[in-house]
């Protein structure tokens, strides 16, 4: 392996898209932060830019574990079917959000992302669907006070 085949397969615009955008995260909370007068101001903004920053990082993670693998074993590959999907997943995902609902939204969008990255299980993609689900409503609705568009929480 050469190094011009290094820098042109590694995803560096995947990664630093996401650590600029952390960093815009960052900047912002601190701004926010500074600028409060109390608690008030920026108890919703930080925990919610805290969350943001925590993953971008795992992304940015996820795309050097998951470059590694793929160069490790199958250096020809260009786009992979399954980005494609899950990219489209999630504009179909933000498009119907106001219509179905966050909780109802983020149920069926975790699901069809795990069968889409290979997972059969129905037990899992159900139950994984429901928790995450569930405790990022409550987790929203009733510590932040964020008011969400829900149907069933």
């Amino acid at each position: 392996m050469t190094s011009s085949t290094f820098s042109r397969s590694f995803p560096w615009g995947n990664v630093l898209f996401s650590l600029t955008l952390a960093g815009a995260f960052f900047y912002y909370a601190h701004g926010v932060h500074a600028a409060a007068r109390g608690a008030t101001d920026w108890v919703l903004v930080v925990p919610v830019a805290g969350i943001g920053i925590a993953s971008l990082l795992v992304i940015t993670g996820t795309k050097i574990v998951d470059w590694y693998r793929e160069h490790a074993h199958d250096s020809g590959r260009t786009v992979p079917v399954k980005t494609l999907l899950f990219m489209a997943l999630l504009v179909l995902y933000v498009g119907v959000l106001p219509f179905i609902g966050f909780d109802i939204g983020s149920f069926v969008f975790l699901a069809l992302t795990l069968y889409v990255q290979g997972e059969k299980r129905w037990w899992v993609l159900l139950g994984s669907g429901v928790l995450v689900s569930f405790v990022v409503v409550l987790v929203f609705v009733q510590l932040l006070n964020v008011r969400l568009p829900t149907i069933l929480l």
